[in-house]
């Protein structure tokens, strides 16, 4: 039997085994890159190739990013005041939510830029901390 006999799925699946293996993580541009191959080299749909890559992900306990993106999103939202602004401490839980959830794939300083970036997208703001000069400079150190 030769990789032309196998059907495409099934050398996709094989494919994205592969690309998985000793990840714990795997960022949106690696995802794209798979599903693009996906569709490209092996004929596949788009929710087929998206459902392999999500199986396979979690049959390994590998984290998505846009998934995880999806869980932070709402865990920021629940966390935010009524004037949409965030605590440090709260910020700080996130940041260890998205370490946790991407099973120590991430570092500390990326998780804070990810974390950073999603605030940014929901429109999200720092809450200042002091209590005679209040300074969002604890978040303003944090590069995007």
């Amino acid at each position: 039997m030769t990789a032309t006999d196998t059907p495409p799925r099934q050398r996709f699946g094989e494919l994205v085994k592969l690309q998985l293996q000793g990840r714990r993580f795997l960022d949106r541009d690696q995802e794209r890159r798979l599903l693009e191959d996906g569709i490209t080299r092996y004929g596949l749909s788009l929710d087929q190739a998206s459902g392999l890559l999500r199986g396979a992900a979690q049959e390994d306990s590998i984290a998505l990013e846009g998934e995880l993106g999806a869980s932070s999103r709402e865990l920021l939202r629940t966390l935010a005041d009524r004037r949409d602004r965030i605590a440090r401490d709260d910020f700080r839980r996130a940041v260890a939510f998205y370490r946790a959830r991407a099973g120590g794939g991430v570092t500390e300083a990326e998780a804070q830029k990810r974390v950073k970036r999603l605030m940014e997208e929901l429109n999200l703001q720092p809450r200042p901390t002091g209590r005679i000069i209040r300074s969002r400079r604890w978040y303003r150190a944090i590069e995007a």
